[in-house]
């Protein structure tokens, strides 16, 4: 919110900023050499980022005032480019188990809160899947697990990386767990933190996850989901979790995941409903 009010603010002093007549003519002629090059070297691409780069350096500085400057300070880092590597491979074949932990740095590789924050949380999930393998492992049984990592977002705004877990024993079981950094702030969020608040976005959500199954199942009846069956009344689906898996797709849309078994059959694997940001515009922040 504070964030907010500081980039309104900063819009506020820009629209008052003042340019002499002699400045809108220079900045005229520096415009018209700028297209003549670009004519000749053909670099359109670079020629866009030239000139807008000259605005804004030729507008803003002379005209900057002291609390524009001071807002601009305290304006959330965007674009910070993110880098992932393997910690280590964990590998025990005593116990079939099979480990990739992945950890995360910043461009400049410097130690800030959220990027600790993150890599102690999805190492700690990890090490919890581990733990519990092998409590309940036997000696001998054929059972294995294996864990490994995918980046799903990675851009200006958002990333997001999901850990994916097989567990096998007889037939497999495939479930992950999707972690988001909001690149502006700096903060891990899940999908409540995306809506507002009393936005009652459980039901919404969930209405339309149950409209597209059973529109799916009409289409395709290979498609099978755990939904009006009276059979399985109180197994079936009923609402998303506040917790739910979900991440966005190239076309800014949310996706929300499901692990396998979790509202089909095992043969279904792991399922996707996709949300068109369109239909919740409303009640997303």
């Amino acid at each position: 919110m504070e964030d907010k009010k500081i980039i309104q603010n900063l819009k506020k002093q820009y629209d008052n900023i003042k340019v002499n007549e002699k400045g809108i003519n220079t900045m005229k002629k520096s415009i018209e050499k700028a297209k003549k090059e670009n004519k000749k070297n053909n670099l359109i691409k670079g020629w866009s980022i030239g000139i807008a780069a000259a605005l804004a350096i030729f507008i803003i500085t002379p005209n900057i005032s002291p609390n524009v400057a001071m807002a601009m300070m305290k304006v959330p880092v965007i674009g910070k480019i993110i880098n992932v590597i393997t910690l280590d491979k964990y590998n025990d074949k005593s116990k079939n188990i099979n480990v990739e932990t992945p950890k995360i740095s910043d461009s400049e590789n410097s130690k800030s809160e959220f990027i600790d924050n993150f890599n102690k949380t999805t190492d700690q999930y990890i090490q919890t899947l581990v733990q519990k393998f092998k409590e309940d492992y036997i000696e001998g049984e054929n059972k294995s697990l294996d864990i490994s990592y995918d980046i799903i977002t990675d851009n200006s705004n958002l990333f997001s990386l999901r850990i994916s877990s097989l567990e096998t024993n007889a037939s497999g079981y495939m479930f992950s767990k999707i972690y988001h950094i909001d690149k502006n702030t700096g903060n891990m969020f899940t999908l409540k933190d995306i809506f507002k608040e009393d936005s009652n976005y459980i039901n919404i959500l969930s209405e339309n996850i149950k409209s597209q199954m059973r529109k799916q199942m009409k289409n395709d009846k290979n498609k099978v989901y755990f939904i009006d069956n009276k059979d399985m009344q109180e197994d079936g689906f009923k609402e998303i979790s506040k917790e739910q898996n979900f991440y966005f797709d190239s076309n800014n849309d949310l996706v929300l995941v499901f692990d396998e078994y979790e509202v089909a059959p095992g043969y279904m694997g792991i399922v996707n409903f996709t949300i068109p940001r369109s239909e919740i515009k409303s009640i997303i922040k």
